[in-house]
């Protein structure tokens, strides 16, 4: 089964909400669509982003996991630019 990365920027954290809440919504929507491999986060430029790779069963259906965890990271801060990338022969390549 093919691996993807979704990698999603993140701004603010919204009130009421604790840092942590970022990565429990990005995991709970995944994981509710799709097979959770691995989290990280990341600081890219000064910009914090956070790393959800998972197993789906085609771009497709990763394309609408990456859109629920958008979604889902959305209510609980900010949230910038979003990539969605596939493993191909060792390689991460963008979809």
């Amino acid at each position: 089964m093919p691996s993807y990365r979704a990698i999603l920027s993140i701004g603010d954290v919204h009130p009421g909400h604790g840092p942590e809440a970022v990565m429990d919504a990005a995991v709970a929507a995944v994981s509710s669509m799709a097979t959770v491999e691995q989290t990280d986060i990341q600081v890219l430029s000064n910009v914090p982003q956070i790393v959800v790779r998972f197993h789906i069963g085609d771009d497709a259906n990763a394309h609408d996991v990456a859109g629920v965890m958008h979604d889902a990271v959305a209510e609980v801060a900010t949230t910038g630019s979003a990539r969605l990338l596939l493993r191909r022969g060792g390689r991460w390549l963008p979809i």
